[in-house]
């Protein structure tokens, strides 16, 4: 078959657009840091990346999602703390109460105390977290207890009254345990982490077989006024039952700690996962920029190579040979 000079410089112009396209393409990813600008480029890569990058999307939220729970907690723990504190000081001032040595004025005294005392458990128990109320169960947008003609409510129910007035609250928040719902669309425990304080359960509702009350701002004041008439009469039921309720007090403190550390466990995994996560995003999305350059290089070279053999390949023109 005979070569024609339009056959030579079809071939070569076609060849030499492939380099020129192939020196832009490599061009853009030494510029871009990308292995690809468009999914139709690479798609098997790029629907690789675009699953890495959904997960990613999941551990950033379930990230925040851990980051607002330890916030809360941190104010739960400060919050149980300040209440220890509080019923210790007035363990002993209702001990020194009921001391022999001590008078009716005496007792008035310590009675003005304890009413101090039991306005400081009521700011404990309605304390924040930035805009949430730590104890509001699974209300944290709203006031969890008010004091209403001297009767304490807990969203809107009066603490004295039965405990199955109370439902069981919970408050969950996805921090990747694998979120399941039942076929009611209730939240599977275990599958999700509960962040829910309710206050009913931290400082006590209803009475107990004794008429005495489980409250801890009841209890403290139901001490203040018997001080305050001098009426020692049962008082050592109801320190003892003061006693007890410091003790639920220090078990839930202690339980927010292993909440807590429970919490940095799964910052821990998830930072472990988004890292190896991030680390697969890039060797899919992202060139080897020194392997990019010395292939840039090498196809310049090439592309200005092929430009000095079409100045001997291609046919001169009429122009070439007047000049």
């Amino acid at each position: 078959m005979r070569i024609t000079n339009k056959m030579i410089n079809t071939t070569y112009l076609n060849n030499l657009n492939s380099s020129l396209s192939d020196l832009t393409h490599l061009n853009q990813q030494v510029s871009s840091g990308r292995s690809y600008l468009k999914a139709s480029d690479d798609p098997v890569a790029s629907l690789k990346a675009y699953q890495v990058r959904q997960n990613l999307s999941r551990i950033s939220l379930y990230q925040d999602n851990i980051s607002s729970a330890q916030n809360i907690l941190t104010d739960v723990e400060s919050s149980y703390a300040e209440l220890n504190s509080v019923l210790t000081n007035a363990v002993e001032k209702i001990i020194e109460g009921e001391s022999d040595n001590s008078s009716a004025d005496d007792r008035a005294i310590i009675a003005e105390v304890l009413k101090q005392y039991q306005g400081e458990i009521l700011d404990i128990a309605n304390s924040k977290s930035s805009s949430k109320y730590v104890f509001g169960g699974s209300d944290m947008y709203t006031v969890p207890f008010s004091v209403e003609n001297g009767t304490l409510y807990y969203h809107g129910i009066d603490v004295n009254s039965d405990s199955s007035s109370f439902a069981e609250e919970t408050l969950y928040y996805d921090t990747g345990l694998g979120l399941k719902t039942d076929a009611s669309g209730s939240v599977i425990s275990g599958s999700a982490f509960n962040i829910a304080n309710p206050g009913s359960s931290v400082f006590g509702v209803g009475v107990d077989s004794d008429g005495i009350t489980n409250n801890i701002y009841n209890l403290i004041g139901d001490i203040a006024d018997k001080l305050a008439s001098n009426d020692l009469t049962d008082l050592g039921s109801y320190v003892s039952k003061l006693e007890t309720v410091k003790d639920d007090v220090l078990i839930n403190y202690a339980n927010i700690g292993q909440k807590t550390n429970f919490l940095d466990f799964l910052t821990e995994r998830l930072s472990s996962n988004s890292f190896n996560a991030t680390k697969q995003q890039s060797s899919l999305e992202c060139v080897d920029k020194a392997e990019a350059i010395l292939s840039y290089n090498t196809q310049n070279t090439a592309y200005n190579a092929a430009l000095a053999m079409g100045s001997k390949l291609l046919q001169y023109s009429l122009l070439d040979y007047l000049r």
